[in-house]
C-alpha cells in the first residue's frame, strides 16, 4: 500500500469516476468507477457500484461491478463481489463470495456475452419470444404409468 491514501467516509457517497495514484479506501459508497495505480480497499460496510482497476484490490464489503487487479485480489470472509474478476493472484477467504467469471490472468475480464433472442413454438400457430444467452431447452414430459389392478 502507498504512503498516502484517499478515504471515502462511511456517510459519504461519491458518484463518478475516481482516478488516483494512491490507495483508495471505501468506507461509504462509490457509484461509477475507481482506477488506482496503487490499492483499492472496500472496507466492511462499504459498497462500490463500480468497475475497479488497480494494482491491488481488497474487498471486505460489497462490489457490484467488474474488478481487474494487475497484481493481487483478496476477498475477505465478509466480502461480496457481483461481477467478473481478473487477477494473476486471487485470495478468497472462507465465507467470501464471487458471482461472475473468474480469470486468473493479468488481462481485464471479458465483457458478458450479448443477449440473443430465440423463438420457440408454444402451441401450433403461436410464437413466443424470449431473451437469453442460451437457446431454450426441449422439455419432454412423461406420463406416470397406469396403476395395475391387484389380483387377489
Amino acid at each position: 500500500m502507498a504512503d498516502t491514501r484517499t478515504e471515502i467516509g462511511p456517510a459519504s457517497v461519491v458518484t463518478g469516476e475516481i482516478e488516483a495514484q494512491e490507495d483508495v479506501v471505501v468506507f461509504g459508497r462509490v457509484e461509477g468507477g475507481v482506477r488506482s495505480t496503487a490499492a483499492v480497499v472496500v472496507e466492511e460496510g462499504g459498497l462500490a457500484r463500480a468497475n475497479i482497476v488497480a494494482a491491488s484490490v481488497v474487498v471486505a464489503g460489497s462490489v457490484i461491478g467488474d474488478i481487474h487487479a494487475t497484481e493481487r485480489l483478496e476477498i475477505t470472509e465478509k466480502g461480496r463481489v457481483l461481477g467478473n474478476v481478473a487477477s494473476p493472484r486471487l485470495v478468497l477467504q472462507a465465507g467470501g463470495a464471487v458471482k461472475g467469471q473468474v480469470a486468473m490472468s493479468s488481462r481485464p475480464p471479458e465483457a458478458q456475452p450479448q443477449s440473443r433472442t430465440y423463438s420457440y413454438r408454444q402451441t401450433p400457430g403461436a410464437t413466443t419470444r424470449r431473451s437469453s444467452t442460451t437457446p431454450p431447452r426441449k422439455v419432454v414430459r412423461e406420463e406416470p404409468p397406469e396403476p395395475q389392478p391387484k389380483e387377489g
